[in-house]
């Protein structure tokens, strides 16, 4: 199981960011910084994928 949390939350970060993309109705401020927020959590989480894998 925590292996497989960081693949977890890129998935469902993911799956977020495509839903934000597709019912967004206004492309304003807080559209990009979640969008912006949820890109840098799937950053976070292959960093630490590779991170794990390297030890």
């Amino acid at each position: 199981m925590k292996k497989e949390l960081p693949l977890m939350v890129i998935v469902a970060s993911a799956t977020i960011l495509i839903t934000n993309f597709v019912f967004a109705n206004e492309f304003d401020l807080s559209f990009l910084l979640s969008s912006f927020s949820s890109v840098f959590i799937i950053i976070a989480m292959v960093l630490s994928i590779r991170a794990n894998k390297n030890q």
